[in-house]
């Protein structure tokens, strides 16, 4: 009887010690942000319009103005046709809708850009959104959002965004970098393919990262989800708000920033 009562008796002590940890973890809670990726407008009618979309990423925002983020970030393939000013208003008018008290960050996909971006594609892009990169600090983090895009493009804009991340870098806050293509998908030595980075680009980027104390990248452009790691490094690709292509249905993730670690998870819109 004895014995039974000490297995009892260290049972209930271990549950109970998991849920005082499990309060600690909520209670050290310091903020949370959303990352929302190919809205994509206009590509599930094939560019006939954006109704579909118009109602996934207005799910999307209810659901931020519902959550209060401390700020979203917006990681590319606004639009599926680049030049379509329908798909560009759809897109923009619904942004507006985010709650104004909460900063919204953006970095463009290839569809925004172009497959291989030149100055002409770049123009057109800072006609109707402001910028392609960003660098801020919140609460003892620093975040970057980067034009992917750029990487092994050739141009002379490919060269000052890579020294300008670099500046950026430097520094002992830890960094969280945004970017719409995924560096790799399921393993930092996989062969190149139209999901992530060349190989040696890739290895350039990311030895870069690992250097200057990177933790996560998230990314999108796969309208699916996968998480793989390079060392320390985690590289989390989100699904699409617009139109998947994996086994994730249409959503967006949710990061959670405590004391002493960062998780996150990918919510589902209702199709």
């Amino acid at each position: 009887m004895k014995i039974k009562s000490s297995v009892k008796y260290l049972i209930t002590s271990f549950l109970l010690l998991i849920i005082m940890q499990l309060n600690a973890q909520k209670s050290q809670k310091y903020f949370q942000f959303v990352q929302l990726t190919d809205t994509q407008m206009g590509m599930i009618s094939n560019n006939q319009n954006c109704d579909a979309e118009n109602q996934l990423f207005m799910q999307a925002v209810n659901e931020v103005n519902k959550l209060k983020p401390d700020f979203v970030v917006i990681t590319g393939d606004f639009v599926n046709n680049r030049t379509d000013s329908n798909q560009i208003n759809s897109f923009l008018k619904i942004k507006s809708l985010i709650d104004k008290r909460i900063p919204v960050y953006l970095i463009p996909g290839n569809h925004d850009v172009g497959q291989k971006p030149n100055m002409e594609t770049l123009n057109f892009y800072f006609k109707n959104y402001k910028t392609d990169k960003f660098s801020f600090t919140h609460k003892g983090y620093k975040f970057i959002g980067i034009n992917s895009g750029l990487i092994n493009s050739g141009i002379e804009e490919e060269k000052a965004q890579l020294e300008w991340l670099k500046k950026k870098l430097s520094g002992s806050k830890p960094t969280i970098i945004f970017t719409h293509h995924p560096f790799f998908i399921t393993d930092i030595n996989e062969k190149d393919r139209y999901e992530n980075i060349p190989l040696v680009k890739r290895m350039e980027y990311m030895q870069l990262f690992k250097k200057n104390g990177v933790t996560k990248i998230f990314a999108g452009h796969y309208h699916n989800n996968s998480i793989a790691h390079f060392d320390e490094i985690e590289m989390i690709t989100t699904s699409a708000v617009g139109k998947p292509l994996g086994k994730a249905k249409s959503g967006y993730r949710v990061v959670t920033v405590y004391k002493d670690s960062i998780s996150h998870h990918y919510e589902e819109l209702s199709n």
